[in-house]
């Protein structure tokens, strides 16, 4: 691969890549650096992807596991307030709306912080990145069964971590 389709890829799917990671994380720096290293990784073991068409995907993973290896290093979770996943004013909703968004946006981001890295990732790709069960399983290499279960799981502690208290406050305890 020459270095002009490198920089072209790298540029076309970044942001998508960094979103993963940080994610992942919930610490800048360290999606940055994931982004990277992930960058890094698929360039240097580009041939062993089969499907030229599946590089975001695989990036994607790739990101997503080097995330959990650095929380596993780090022994660390970490939650950042710099990026909202997606919390950008609409012209079309009230302030009001806009405040209520954002607020569930930061307590999904909170519930997902408390989950083990693995499951986080999991939902990341899943929900976040739009891959497929059978994407998921083949880039594990695992089954999509095992994907399936683990993504219940893990979609059930976040159930759990979301729903509100007596109060109207959700739970901010561990799943």
């Amino acid at each position: 691969m020459d270095i002009q389709n490198f920089e072209t890829l790298y540029h076309e799917h970044f942001h998508k890549i960094f979103r993963t990671a940080y994610l992942v994380t919930g610490d800048y720096q360290l999606a940055e650096d994931a982004a990277q290293e992930a960058f890094l990784k698929a360039f240097s073991r580009m041939e062993t992807l089969r499907d030229k068409d599946k590089f975001a995907s695989w990036v994607s993973v790739i990101a997503a596991n080097y995330s959990v290896d650095l929380l596993r290093k780090n022994k660390k979770l970490i939650f950042s307030e710099k990026t909202d996943i997606q919390a950008d004013p609409s012209w079309e909703s009230s302030p009001h709306d806009f405040w209520e968004k954002k607020e569930n946006l930061q307590e999904v981001r909170e519930a997902l912080q408390q989950l083990d890295p693995d499951e986080r990732m999991l939902i990341v790709l899943k929900y976040f990145n739009e891959l497929s069960i059978k994407d998921i399983a083949s880039l594990h290499t695992v089954s999509p069964g095992t994907i399936k279960s683990r993504l219940f799981r893990a979609r059930e502690k976040l159930r759990v971590l979301l729903q509100p208290s007596p109060g109207h406050k959700r739970h901010k305890g561990k799943a």
